[in-house]
């Protein structure tokens, strides 16, 4: 029983060590993603013929992990709460994804949702992207 409580401690003091070397997240005055976090950077020009997707993340308790926004499988950006992230389509189908990005605190067993977006021409789209305890969620909403 001993051993096992100095286990457990023994974890817990590795555990807040790497968290305190954790680098903090870089956030911007406008709730931007910030420009090193984007990783499609030319889907965030407007042009002629593109429609507006946004992607929002509420602040809260349940959305300070940081998520991974994917754009047919391929990583767009990574959003934490708070943060918002608009981008310009051309019109047709798009699988929209969200899921946590993995790291030493969290589990490899983070749910994604996904959804399937139909991209019209001219048109605005907003989707909301957030966490609950039964994982991540993704829905549309009105922009």
């Amino acid at each position: 029983m001993r051993n096992m409580i100095k286990a457990l401690a023994a974890s817990i003091t590795v555990a807040l060590a790497l968290a305190a070397c954790a680098t903090p997240v870089q956030r911007t005055a406008s709730g931007d993603i910030p420009p090193p976090r984007v990783y499609i950077k030319s889907m965030t020009e407007q042009a002629e013929g593109l429609s507006r997707v946004q992607f929002q993340r509420p602040g809260g308790l349940l959305n300070n992990d940081m998520l991974e926004l994917t754009i047919n499988d391929v990583t767009l950006a990574q959003i934490i709460g708070g943060e918002h992230l608009t981008i310009w389509l051309k019109p047709g189908s798009y699988d929209l994804g969200a899921k946590r990005v993995h790291t030493l605190t969290n589990s490899s067993s983070s749910s994604e949702d996904k959804l399937t977006l139909q991209v019209r021409p001219g048109a605005s789209y907003q989707l909301q992207v957030g966490t609950d305890l039964g994982g991540v969620k993704m829905r549309t909403g009105t922009p």
